[in-house]
C-alpha cells in the first residue's frame, strides 16, 4: 500500500502522481560507481540485475550525502573530516537504480510519463533495459541542473512486474580536485558553483553530483498542460485582469476536442474554453479578460511582502477533459501583484535603483544564501523553518546567489511568508563564460517557465559580481521578456547599474556605517580607490564574522581544540588549523577574523574560556549588525534603498556569514537584524546622535510619540540627557525626530554620567501601545570599550508562566533588585534529556531590564512537551528557572 502523502489523485479518484523519491517507504534507491567494465545502463536498468557494493541512495539527495548517510564517511560536519574524504572516489560517474511496481489503480491505456526535476549535472536515463535519453551511454543529453526532463513510458511500463530505473550521473568535468585552481564556473555552469568550495563551505567530494530534485511517475490521458501560468496585471489595487496561458500537447495519433478549464479560489473565478487539437500536435492557448470576464477580478486579495501587508495567494486548478473525462489537471499557485522599478540620483551623481509593488515603494531588508544546506540536506520542511526565521527578523528579501537553490519548496514558502527573491542565474564574476552555451540557455529558459507563477520572485540577475557574455546577456533578456513578459525586472549585474557595490566585509562598529558606505569593489569600471564613496544606495552583498553560541560551536569543533582560539599568527597563515577548516581563519580572509576577535576582546574584555568568549561576541553580533541596517535606515531614499546581508543563512558550521547558526540557533546577529529591520523603528545614530523614526510599512503613522532615556551605568535615569517629542512618519520613509544632546551638554563623565551608560529609546503610537524598543550601550569617555559591564552585579529577576492559548508560552520577567540586569539571554532544553530545543522563536532576548521594570517574552512554536526555560545574565552562571509545559 502506497503512502497517500507521496500520490497526488484528481478529482474523479484516478491516481495522477505517484512519487519515486527516497520519501516513498515502497521505494529504495541505490548507488554505486561506474567502474571500468562495468555493465551497461541497459543491463543495470533490468529486473534481473542486482547492485554489488552499492550503498542506498537518496533521492532528492546527492552521491557524497548517501554514503555519509551509510556512514561509510565519517561526519563531514564534524572537526576537519570532510577534508580527509578521498574526494577521488566521488569524482567520477555514479549510477543510481530504482524498481517499483505500478499501483493496481492505474488503467491501461493512460500515458505514463517518468519526469526528473533536477539532475546535478549530465544525466543518461534508462528504463526497463532501453535507454530513454538517446542513443549510446556515452552520450551527453540532459544537463539538469534545473531542466526538467520527462519521457512517456507507457510502451515500457509492465502493469503486472516489476520496473526499474536507472541513471547514470556525470559531473560536467570529473578531473577537477579538490585543489584545482582553474576555473570551475566554466567548466560546471549551470551547477551550485560554490560545491568547488568558497570562504564559507568546503570543497564537496563529487561536486553534488546526484538526482537533485524529485523523480515522479505521472498518470494522464491524451492530452496534457505544459507550463502553465497565471499571469495579473492591476488596473489599480481595486482591479486586476488576469491573463491564463498553458500549452496543450496531444500525445494521440487522434485530433481530439479538447474542453480546457478553471477555477480560482478565493472568488469561485470559473472559465474554460474548447480547443480543437489535431493528433501529435502541441498548440499554445491563452485566455483573457477580452475573451472572459470572469478574469477581471474587482478587489483583489494583492500579494504584499513582508511588513507592507498580507502575502495572499489565489489557487487556479486547471483541467484539460475530453469526452468529460479528466485528461490532466494542474493547481497552480499564484499571487496578484505588479512590480515596478526606478533609478534615483543620490548626493554623488551615481544611480540607485528602486523597487515598488502594487505601487508602493519598498525599502529592501534581507539577506543573501549561498546555498540551503552544503550537502542539500534541506527538507520541505526546513525550508519553512528557514523562511520563517527570515520573517521573524522582519526580512522581506532573500538573494539566491548565483541560483543555488533549485528546489520549488524555497520559492513556495518565500511566496507564503511574503519573503521577496532576487534570483541570480549561475554566472561568478570572472568566470561569465561557461563550458556550453546550449546547455546554460535550456536551464535558464526550464527555470523560468518553471518558477514565474511564484509572486516572491522580484527580479532575474544575470551574474554575480559581473555581467554574462553578450550572447548569453542578450538570451536571458529575451526570455525574461518572451516567457516572464517583463513582469520582473532583468538586470545584467548584482552589484552594478544602480547598485553600489560589495562590502564592507569584517566587523565594522556602528558609527564607521553611518559615516561610510564603503562601497567598493576591484573589478568596478572605471575603478575607484578604496574608501572612495559611490553611497548607500542598494547594496547587494555586506557581511561580517559571526562567532554562533557556545552550545553550536562544541557541536562541530573537537573539545581539544575549544580553548585557547589560534593566534593572529594561526589565524593568518595556519592552513590545517581545525578552526580554519571552519572558516575562522584566512580561509574566511574576508570576513577578518583577527580584528574580529580583537574586537571581542578589547571592547567587552579578555576571556579565559570559550564559553565566556561565546557570550561576549553575541554583544559585538548585535552591535555591529544594527549597526549595518540602522546606517541604511538613516539614509533612507535621500542616498539608501535597501540592503541585503552577506549572508543571512547558514549553510555549513561555521563562524563567519551567518545570522542564525547552522543548527538554527539565533546568534546576536539575529537579534541585531531582527531589531534594525522592525517594520515601525525607533533608532539613534552613533555619529551624529539623531533620533530617527522608521516606517517601513505601507501605512503613514500619525502622532507616534518618541522618547530617550538616559541610564547610568547603576541604572539611574538621568533626565537631562532625555527626551520626548510627537512624530508623524509618511509609509515607507523615515523622519528625524531629535537629536541627543550629549555635546551641547559638555558632558562632565564619572561626575554625572558614568563613562559606560545606556541609552532607551520608546516609540509608542497615540494610544500609548509600544510600537517599538531600542537599547544603545554608549562609552562617552572611551568608544567602544564596554568592559565595565564584566563589573556589573548579579540581578534579582523573578519568572511569572503566563496562561496564553495558541501554540506558545508567555513569560513575565521582572527585575526586583537595584542594579541593571544586562544581557539576559534565553533558551529552552527539553525537561528529560537537556538537549536544545531549535528552532524556537522568542519575541525578545539578550534584552537588559533596569530597576524595577518588567518584560513579556512569547514563546512561538512550541512543539508538544516539557521544557526548561534557563536563564542566563551577561558574565554571570547559568541557572534553570522554571518548566514550560505544551500540551498537544
Amino acid at each position: 500500500m502506497l503512502s497517500l502523502l507521496l500520490v497526488s489523485v484528481a478529482c474523479n479518484g484516478q491516481l495522477q502522481q505517484l512519487s519515486l523519491n527516497s520519501t516513498n517507504p515502497d521505494i529504495t534507491w541505490w548507488v554505486q560507481p561506474k567502474t571500468e567494465g562495468s555493465p551497461s545502463g541497459f543491463e543495470i536498468s533490468t529486473s534481473g540485475y542486482r547492485m554489488k557494493d552499492a550503498v542506498k541512495g537518496i533521492v532528492p539527495g546527492v552521491v557524497f550525502t548517501a554514503y555519509v548517510e551509510a556512514d561509510e564517511v565519517p561526519d563531514p560536519n564534524y572537526s576537519d573530516n570532510i577534508h580527509d574524504v578521498d574526494a577521488a572516489f566521488f569524482n567520477r560517474p555514479f549510477w543510481y537504480r530504482t524498481s517499483f511496481k505500478l499501483p493496481a489503480s492505474v488503467k491501461r491505456g493512460q500515458q505514463i510519463w517518468l519526469q526528473f526535476d533536477n539532475t546535478n549535472r549530465y544525466a543518461d536515463f534508462y528504463m526497463n533495459g532501453v535507454k530513454l535519453s538517446g542513443t549510446r551511454e556515452s552520450t551527453k543529453d540532459v544537463s539538469g541542473h534545473m531542466l526538467r526532463t520527462k519521457y512517456e513510458v507507457s510502451h515500457l511500463v509492465s502493469h503486472d512486474q516489476e520496473n526499474v530505473v536507472a541513471v547514470l550521473i556525470t559531473d560536467a568535468d570529473q578531473k577537477k580536485t579538490r585543489d584545482a585552481k582553474d576555473q570551475f564556473g566554466v567548466v560546471a555552469s549551470p551547477t551550485y558553483l560554490s560545491a568547488a568550495s568558497w570562504d564559507w563551505m568546503p570543497y564537496v567530494p563529487g561536486r553534488l553530483a546526484g538526482i537533485t530534485g524529485n523523480v515522479s511517475l505521472n498518470f494522464t490521458g491524451d492530452v496534457t498542460m505544459e507550463d502553465p501560468w497565471v499571469r495579473s496585471e492591476l488596473e489599480s489595487n481595486d482591479i486586476a485582469y488576469l491573463f491564463v496561458s498553458t500549452e496543450l500537447k496531444n500525445a494521440s495519433n487522434q485530433a481530439k476536442e479538447v474542453l480546457l478549464s478553471g477555477r480560482i479560489q478565493p472568488g469561485n473565478i470559473q472559465f474554460s474554453k474548447q480547443v480543437h487539437l489535431e493528433a501529435n500536435t502541441s498548440k499554445k492557448i491563452y485566455m483573457d479578460r477580452k475573451e472572459m470576464e470572469a478574469l477581471i477580478v474587482k478587489q483583489p486579495k494583492l500579494w504584499w511582502p513582508n511588513g507592507y501587508g498580507e502575502p495572499h495567494l489565489y489557487t487556479c486548478t486547471l483541467r484539460s477533459e475530453i469526452d468529460g473525462e479528466v485528461s490532466d489537471q494542474k493547481e497552480i499557485t499564484f499571487g496578484i501583484r505588479q512590480y515596478e522599478y526606478q533609478y534615483s540620483r543620490n548626493n554623488a551623481g551615481w544611480p540607485v535603483l528602486q523597487f515598488f509593488i502594487n505601487g508602493q515603494r519598498v525599502f529592501l531588508k534581507g539577506g543573501n544564501w549561498g546555498m540551503s544546506e552544503y550537502l542539500l540536506r534541506c527538507s520541505r520542511e526546513e525550508y519553512e523553518t528557514k523562511i520563517k526565521l527570515h520573517k521573524d527578523m522582519n526580512y522581506n528579501m532573500i538573494r539566491l546567489w548565483t541560483g543555488c537553490v533549485t528546489d520549488d519548496a524555497f520559492y513556495d514558502y518565500c511566496d507564503r511568508y511574503g519573503i521577496m527573491v532576487w534570483d541570480d542565474f549561475w554566472l561568478y564574476v570572472a568566470y561569465n563564460d561557461v563550458a556550453n552555451d546550449e546547455d546554460f540557455k535550456a536551464n535558464a529558459l526550464d527555470k523560468v517557465k518553471r518558477l514565474r507563477n511564484h509572486p516572491s520572485i522580484a527580479l532575474w540577475c544575470g551574474a554575480n559580481e559581473t555581467h554574462p557574455k553578450p550572447e548569453l546577456d542578450g538570451y536571458l533578456r529575451s526570455i525574461v521578456a518572451l516567457e516572464d513578459h517583463n513582469d520582473r525586472m532583468y538586470k545584467s549585474s548584482s552589484n552594478q547599474d544602480g547598485l553600489s557595490g560589495s562590502g564592507w566585509w569584517g566587523n565594522q562598529p556602528p558609527k564607521h556605517h553611518f559615516e561610510n558606505s564603503g562601497s567598493n569593489l576591484a573589478w568596478n569600471n572605471p575603478p575607484y580607490p578604496y574608501g572612495s564613496d559611490r553611497g548607500y544606495g542598494l547594496r547587494t552583498e555586506i557581511g561580517t564574522a559571526t562567532f554562533p553560541n557556545y552550545e553550536s560551536v562544541k557541536e562541530f569543533m573537537p573539545a581539544e581544540s575549544l580553548w585557547p582560539l589560534p593566534t593572529d599568527e594561526q589565524l593568518e597563515k595556519d592552513d590545517d588549523n581545525v578552526w580554519n577548516k571552519h572558516y575562522f581563519g584566512k580561509e574566511a580572509s574576508n570576513a577578518s577574523p583577527i580584528n574580529y576577535k580583537r574586537a571581542v576582546n578589547t571592547q567587552f574584555g579578555e576571556s579565559d574560556n570559550l564559553i565566556a568568549f561565546c557570550e561576549k561576541a553575541q554583544y559585538l553580533n548585535i552591535e555591529v549588525m544594527k549597526g549595518i541596517y540602522e546606517a541604511w535606515n538613516d539614509k533612507m531614499w535621500e542616498d539608501a534603498s535597501g540592503l541585503l546581508l552577506w549572508m543571512s543563512q547558514s549553510a555549513y558550521p561555521s563562524f563567519v556569514w551567518q545570522t542564525y547558526d547552522y543548527y538554527h540557533d539565533a546568534t546576536g546577529a539575529y537579534w541585531g537584524a531582527k531589531y534594525a529591520c522592525e517594520p515601525l523603528h525607533i533608532q539613534w545614530n552613533a555619529a551624529n546622535n539623531s533620533v530617527k523614526a522608521i516606517n517601513t510599512t505601507s501605512e503613514d503613522l500619525k502622532d507616534a510619540v518618541a522618547t530617550t532615556k538616559v541610564f547610568t551605568l547603576d541604572g539611574k535615569e538621568l533626565a537631562k540627557y532625555g527626551r520626548s517629542e510627537k512624530v508623524n512618519v509618511l509609509a515607507s520613509n523615515k523622519n528625524e525626530v531629535y537629536r541627543l544632546n550629549f555635546d551641547s551638554c559638555k558632558v562632565d563623565y564619572n561626575a554625572e554620567l558614568t563613562p559606560l551608560h545606556f541609552i532607551k529609546l520608546e516609540l509608542k503610537d497615540s494610544s500609548g501601545n509600544m510600537l517599538s524598543e531600542n537599547f544603545y550601550w554608549r562609552n562617552g569617555e572611551k568608544d567602544l570599550d564596554y568592559r565595565a559591564l564584566n563589573n556589573l552585579p548579579a540581578a534579582d529577576l523573578t519568572f511569572t508562566l503566563l496562561d496564553k492559548a495558541g501554540d506558545g508560552k508567555q513569560i513575565l520577567l521582572k527585575n526586583q533588585g537595584k542594579s541593571v540586569a544586562f544581557g539576559n539571554r534565553l533558551r529552552l532544553v527539553r525537561h528529560d534529556t537537556q538537549e536544545r530545543v531549535l528552532p524556537v522563536l522568542f519575541s525578545d532576548n539578550y534584552f537588559t531590564l533596569m530597576p524595577g521594570e518588567e518584560k513579556i517574552v512569547q514563546i512561538s512554536d512550541l512543539e508538544t512537551g516539557q521544557f526548561d526555560l534557563l536563564w542566563k545574565q551577561y558574565g554571570y552562571k547559568e541557572e534553570h528557572v522554571l518548566v514550560v509545559k505544551k500540551k498537544k
